[in-house]
């Protein structure tokens, strides 16, 4: 079960509340208790045992939410979107991943698929920049590869990065109103 919910950013006042109302029309979850580890990743309390997984990003327009019954980390950044100091940003990653950056597209891609990768693991960006890198389709944390699936997607004029331990390339893609 491998979905991916999108809405207008002015659609809900918090992602908080747009998650609850998905989980009420489309898992039939009420009076979900939605909790946040140490690092700020939601998770779900729901008093039943459903495994359900959830991973939130946005952009300026945007709202996406992932779910799945294994854990996903979801992470979007526009085409557009200008990172003058990208590589400032270049410089902090290993050498291999450095040298598959060319240009503005190509860093968006790293740096969504670690901020995917980040959420999966349910960290900060800030303690793991230096420890994920992904190098020729693969993710690596530190000295070891994650056996994780990395799905890239456009939507709408964002890179879309969802990863997780199950195949998002199908997954079904639901507007919410």
């Amino acid at each position: 079960m491998e979905k991916i919910f999108y809405a207008d950013k002015t659609t809900f006042p918090t992602s908080e509340v747009a998650i609850k109302r998905i989980l009420s029309d489309f898992f039939d979850i009420q009076n979900a208790t939605i909790l946040r580890n140490e690092h700020g990743k939601p998770y779900l309390k729901n008093g039943e045992d459903i495994p359900l997984y959830f991973s939130v990003t946005h952009t300026k327009q945007r709202l996406f939410i992932a779910f799945c019954d294994e854990n996903v980390g979801i992470d979007a950044e526009p085409f557009q979107r200008e990172v003058p100091h990208y590589p400032t940003i270049v410089r902090r990653f290993i050498l291999e991943e450095q040298q598959e950056i060319r240009d503005i597209h190509d860093f968006l891609l790293h740096w969504a698929v670690k901020e995917s990768v980040v959420k999966w693991l349910g960290s900060s960006i800030a303690h793991d920049l230096k420890e994920i890198a992904y190098v020729n389709g693969q993710v690596h944390y530190g000295v070891f590869d994650l056996h994780v699936y990395i799905t890239i997607q456009e939507f709408e004029g964002s890179l879309v990065c969802i990863c997780s331990e199950k195949d998002f390339n199908n997954a079904e893609w639901i507007a919410v109103r």
